[in-house]
């Protein structure tokens, strides 16, 4: 018996913080050569961390 819980894939959440806490930690390198870039960057590491822990955690609660 298949259910929608078995056929969702598992740890793409995780995978979206982990990709985020990178790009947020090396951002400051670039943010010292290209300002604006830099920030570009903070942001989206920012953002694909809080997307990745909203998969990850918030969503199960809900």
């Amino acid at each position: 018996m298949a259910h929608s819980e078995h056929n969702r894939p598992k740890g793409s959440g995780v995978i979206l913080i982990a990709i985020g806490v990178l790009i947020f930690f090396f951002a400051p390198r670039y943010y010292t050569k290209d300002l604006v870039g830099g920030m570009i960057l903070i942001i989206l590491g920012f953002a694909i961390g809080g997307l990745g822990f909203y998969l990850a955690f918030l969503k199960k609660r809900a």
